[in-house]
């Protein structure tokens, strides 16, 4: 399936999935309690698991001190679940400067990485509310030092949801405490504001680039995969922001999972337009729910 192909009129029975996401779970896994309880088997499962992660991370960190590597790595839990886009690299980076102990940069780069992503959805988004009051403040590109005023106009725009732009707001007073001279970090290592900032643009990524969810964003009652609402689909952060990574999808496809990729190959049903053309957003639903056809056939 192509990613990001733009609707048509033939795709009114098609909704969007996400199918371009980034996410490491691995720092769950590693701290999660095994209940004696459980069966031997299902145990051992867990128990070889949490060793083949941590042969994989002292072969990603390196070996020396590589506990305190591992508990570093643990303590920034699971990386944000994220729609493919161009903060990913630099998350990647940022965690794995904590984990290898060089905390300053993971401090500075978290922030920065703050403000590059404040920047960036400025940038991408304001075109699409030129009319807006709150868009004067961040017309011109002298303005993207002020995180104050690109965190109002996002929020302005209901880019931003009141949670959001408070942790924003938290991660640019780290910002300043850590980029410019203070006793604070005199005689620190920097590590408690380092994991606070990588936690918190953790947090700020996944609030905003979350590949799954409810509503409104996402359709209800479809269980397993979240597809975007048609409302949605026009709101100018999906446009710029979700739907290069989604793939259009009639409610008969089917995923297949690739493992030189990783990942899954999907298949849809291309003629599905001809017995039903339209759906709403409940009807797509209900369509998943109780398929109107046999299953996917797929290409030899």
């Amino acid at each position: 399936m192509e990613f990001g192909r733009e609707r048509t009129q033939g795709d009114g029975c098609r909704r969007f999935l996400i199918h371009g996401i980034t996410f490491d779970t691995r720092a769950t896994l590693l701290t999660r309690t095994i209940d004696p309880d459980w069966d031997p088997e299902v145990i051992a499962q867990h128990e070889q698991g949490k060793a083949n992660i941590r042969v994989g991370l002292i072969h990603q960190l390196g070996n020396e001190d590589h506990e305190t590597k591992i508990a570093d790595y643990s303590a920034l839990g699971s990386a944000p679940w994220s729609t493919v886009d161009r903060h990913n690299e630099f998350m990647m980076q940022i965690r794995h400067a904590f984990a290898a102990g060089s905390y300053y940069p993971a401090l500075v780069g978290a922030c920065a990485l703050g403000e590059r992503i404040l920047n960036e959805m400025i940038i991408r988004l304001r075109d699409d509310y030129t009319a807006h009051p709150a868009t004067g403040p961040v017309a011109a590109d002298k303005s993207f030092s002020n995180w104050n005023r690109c965190i109002e106009a996002l929020f302005a725009w209901g880019v931003l949801e009141d949670e959001t732009a408070i942790k924003l707001n938290q991660l640019r007073k780290l910002r300043n405490a850590s980029v410019h001279y203070g006793v604070h970090l005199v005689g620190s290592d920097a590590r408690e504001d380092a994991l606070r900032a990588v936690l918190l643009i953790q947090e700020v990524t996944e609030d905003l680039f979350r590949p799954h969810g409810g509503p409104p964003r996402f359709l209800a009652n479809t269980s397993g995969h979240s597809f975007l609402s048609l409302d949605a689909e026009q709101t100018p952060f999906v446009r710029q922001f979700l739907l290069p990574a989604a793939i259009l999808l009639s409610p008969c496809f089917r995923m297949v999972h690739n493992p030189q990729r990783g990942w899954f190959d999907v298949y849809d049903d291309e003629s599905y337009q001809d017995e039903y053309p339209v759906l709403s957003d409940d009807e797509f639903a209900e369509h998943l729910a109780h398929p109107r056809r046999p299953g996917l056939e797929l290409p030899e």
